[in-house]
């Protein structure tokens, strides 16, 4: 009976959310006098949302537990970037399908959000292994940096609603960069030597950097088997590596990724000569939260991740 009751309600939550993203998609094609702004990402359609409001309509490409470094167009996909006004990617390489990397250099309109960012504060931008980091969405008060630059995009298209955007930006740049100083806050009472986060794969840097440092270091405090894309092979010398650094630290627990298989946290946690246990709850790297789930926005996304590790590293 419990097998059937647990069946029953997955069927309804994909139901549910499949019906309410066709009616996103639907909606998405009606023609009206709203801007049509498209964005690779969920945590890019998030700030899209809030800085055009009413005088949008916005759409994420790339939804679910789905890798947004790897993927590439479905059906449907090239019919979405044609019809919008605007385009907003991360940039940065996080967006390196053949297919969806082809099409959004053929749109009129593209904006990079973060390698606008890396124009105002190169120095603010991170590189893992001789590669940029594109996770630049992980430190609020950087991705606040992308605020200006929709806002300008928006108001390019639509001159007359331009002190709405702009009011708008401001309001949504006070929220982040408030989130911001509260979760430093709520990070710096956990002990340092319990900040050490190990991940699925390295989209953590920034976050890392921003919520976890000890005065000025914070490189040693994050590592991960995979690299910036969670698309490659691993080697032994990938686990070894992570298996060393749990042992130096005595690190007690790994976090997993939503959208990352789970297969190389437990190599390494059943080849740790202590115990490590896998955390239950996965944190949010690529993608955000379902809806529902409290993290299906961008601040409640990086609230989530903070909340797990405090109350995890508090154990």
């Amino acid at each position: 009976m419990k097998f059937f009751l647990v069946f029953f309600l997955a069927l309804v939550c994909l139901f549910g959310c499949s019906h309410s993203s066709h009616r996103r998609t639907s909606s998405w094609f009606e023609k009206n006098d709203k801007i049509k702004v498209l964005s690779t990402t969920a945590m890019i359609d998030d700030l899209a949302r809030e800085i055009g409001g009413e005088y949008i309509d916005h759409l994420a490409l790339i939804v679910g537990e789905v890798d947004p470094h790897s993927y590439e167009l479905v059906k449907g996909d090239d019919e979405k970037i044609t019809f919008a006004h605007i385009v907003i990617g991360n940039g940065l390489n996080l967006e390196h399908g053949a297919s969806l990397r082809y099409q959004l250099k053929q749109h009129r309109h593209v904006v990079y959000l973060g390698e606008e960012i890396q124009k105002r504060v190169p120095q603010n931008i991170l590189t893992v292994d001789e590669a940029l980091d594109p996770h630049v969405w992980m430190d609020i008060s950087l991705w606040a940096e992308g605020i200006d630059p929709i806002v300008a995009a928006l108001s390019l298209e639509d001159p007359t609603h331009a002190e709405h955007y702009l009011r708008n930006g401001e309001v949504l740049r006070q929220k982040m960069l408030q989130a911001h100083c509260e979760i430093q806050q709520e990070m710096s009472e956990v002990p340092a030597t319990k900040r050490y986060l190990v991940t699925s794969h390295d989209a953590f840097h920034y976050f890392t950097r921003a919520y976890l440092k000890e005065e000025s270091t914070w490189e040693d405090r994050c590592i991960a088997p995979e690299g910036l894309a969670p698309e490659g092979q691993l080697s032994c010398q990938d686990i070894q590596r992570v298996v060393d650094h749990l042992c130096q630290h005595k690190i007690a627990v790994v976090f997993p990724e939503s959208n990352v298989s789970r297969d190389a946290l437990k190599k390494i946690t059943s080849s740790c000569t202590h115990q490590v246990r896998i955390c239950t709850s996965p944190l949010y790297g690529d993608a955000m939260g379902m809806p529902g789930s409290g993290a299906d926005n961008y601040l409640g996304m990086i609230r989530h991740n903070a909340k797990v590790l405090r109350e995890e590293w508090k154990k």
